[in-house]
């Protein structure tokens, strides 16, 4: 964590938050989710391909985190199948393009393809932390009206 955060440490809107992050490298999941965990993010792992999708129909996560530089497997298709499947329950899932290195390309394919936004890896947590609790908020306003 960063001594001059400035951002702010409430992050009660994202305990209980599920997020399903998909990636092939096994210590980038294993880094990643616990530090998310600590937050009270509810965190399921997955591969590119169809656990990744099992998963999403199965568990229904509030945020999508998936890895978009994997040479063996393609995140666009995952993502296509996401907002299909999400507009057919009439719902909006955020999704986060994660890749080694952002270019501007990159961007704007990511965005292209239905990616809310595109992260580079590593990802400083605190940040990280409040886009999440950014896309949250953009998600459901107001989590205590119900």
């Amino acid at each position: 964590m960063h001594i001059n955060n400035k951002f702010s440490t409430n992050f009660s809107c994202i305990q209980g938050l599920r997020v399903l992050l998909v990636d092939n490298d096994v210590n980038f999941c294993n880094s990643l989710t616990p530090m998310l965990q600590s937050y009270g993010v509810k965190v399921q792992a997955a591969f590119l391909g169809e656990q990744a999708l099992e998963i999403f129909v199965r568990w229904q996560p509030d945020v999508l985190l998936s890895d978009i530089s994997s040479p063996n497997e393609d995140a666009y298709a995952l993502i296509h199948q996401v907002r299909t499947l999400a507009g057919e329950r009439g719902k909006v899932v955020p999704a986060i393009a994660l890749t080694n290195t952002v270019t501007e390309d990159m961007y704007q394919h990511a965005l292209l393809a239905g990616f809310s936004l595109c992260f580079a890896k590593p990802v400083v947590i605190d940040d990280f932390v409040a886009v999440l609790g950014i896309l949250a908020i953009a998600n459901n306003p107001h989590p205590h009206a119900n």
